[in-house]
């Protein structure tokens, strides 16, 4: 724990290139021989650092107790806007660190690996089930999905919108917009 936090620290203030073993030893008043009893290299202490985040971001998910699947989608993708804004350096760990462990598309996600991916397809098909979501694949909407908040959030961290609150705004239509270009046939608005 001591070295996992020292290692978040290290990320939140300097990011990528503050990241080392001597480095984060250090912060952790360890020497760096002792860090390898703990992490193998510098890669699975970036391993550690992803998963953390990703434990992080399943709990929040895993919370959402929406009933309906629209609804359960639509607080998912606020969750992630929350979880962006409010614990950014988790969030960067989590899907933005170049982690060898890093689940990869498509096999990763269709296989279960990813605990979120797989609520997210089981909310997508009961929303096909109930005709409110066109019988696309599951699993690409899900990347849609991540696509598209990831791509936001993305743009929000490079300054691309004139402030906070234009980017939560645009942020919650475009998220609008999606769902309702999914809607089944019939039921869009």
């Amino acid at each position: 724990d001591r070295i996992l936090n020292a290692a978040r620290a290290i990320f939140a203030h300097k990011g990528l290139e503050g990241i080392s073993v001597r480095n984060v030893a250090a912060r952790a008043g360890l020497s760096p021989m002792a860090m390898y009893r703990h992490f193998k290299d510098k890669d699975a202490l970036l391993d550690a650092l992803m998963l953390d985040g990703f434990d992080k971001w399943e709990r929040i998910v895993s919370a959402i107790k929406a009933r309906s699947p629209m609804r359960w989608l639509e607080q998912l993708c606020e969750a992630h806007l929350e979880f962006a804004l409010e614990d950014p350096h988790r969030f960067d760990a989590a899907f933005l660190l170049p982690a060898g462990a890093a689940r990869k598309y498509p096999d990763d996600f269709a296989s279960g690996r990813s605990p979120v991916i797989a609520m997210t397809v089981a909310r997508i098909e009961a929303a096909q089930s109930e005709g409110l979501i066109a019988p696309l694949p599951p699993l690409r909407i899900a990347l849609m999905f991540s696509a598209l908040v990831q791509g936001l959030v993305s743009m929000h961290r490079a300054q691309r919108f004139s402030s906070d609150g234009e980017f939560r705004a645009l942020y919650r239509a475009a998220i609008r917009d999606c769902m309702s270009s999914l809607a089944a046939k019939g039921k869009r608005k």
